[in-house]
């Protein structure tokens, strides 16, 4: 991944639209209402400020090694009158430094960037029993042609322009064998592909 932040930042404005659908998705695919989630990655943020807008018993972290992405997903926070739930904290894109069964939900957005065997296996450690992982890459199942559409152009050059790998269902179950986490595990190419994990 080419990491530059004003692209990344682009990106990540370019989706304003879609994360409240993504953040649907997430509960009802988890079937939580309330816990502790995180977002992690480049592309944070977006799903964390979501979920706290929906459902007023999340907290949420947000991790990332820029301080950009960290800071705009404050001030989206802000603006949505949720940030008092909402945590940052600056980390290497390889690791999750928090203890075994910290989070009720994980998501990695734009994951297939940067998605390694051995980060699975640390959102994995950081689920909570009945916790739900959502790793992935596309609009998620529940995002509206409508939404799409105006942006989808733009978001595949930009995407582009980042480095984006490109990975099929095939790539991912490799991933997963090598994580060790095959049997905890769905692969979903509805709204993209997806990588859903249960803890």
């Amino acid at each position: 991944m080419i990491r530059d932040e004003d692209l990344i930042e682009q990106i990540n404005a370019l989706w304003l639209p879609v994360y409240p659908y993504m953040a649907d998705h997430v509960i009802a695919a988890s079937g939580l209402g309330s816990g502790k989630v995180l977002d992690f990655g480049p592309f944070a943020g977006g799903i964390a400020v979501s979920l706290l807008e929906k459902r007023p018993e999340f907290h949420a972290k947000v991790m990332d090694e820029s301080e950009r992405v960290l800071r705009l997903a404050v001030e989206r926070a802000s603006a949505k009158g949720c940030a008092s739930r909402l945590t940052v904290e600056g980390a290497p894109g390889d690791a999750i430094f928090e203890k075994d069964a910290s989070f009720d939900v994980v998501t990695l957005r734009g994951a297939f960037f940067f998605l390694t065997s051995t980060l699975l296996r640390e959102v994995k450690r950081v689920l909570r029993p009945g916790g739900f992982g959502w790793i992935g890459g596309g609009y998620g199942p529940l995002t509206p042609n409508k939404v799409i559409e105006p942006i989808a152009d733009l978001s595949r050059r930009l995407n582009e322009d980042l480095g984006k790998r490109r990975l099929d269902t095939r790539d991912c179950e490799e991933l997963l064998a090598q994580a060790g986490i095959s049997s905890q595990a769905k692969i979903s190419t509805e709204g993209g592909l997806w990588i859903e994990l249960r803890a």
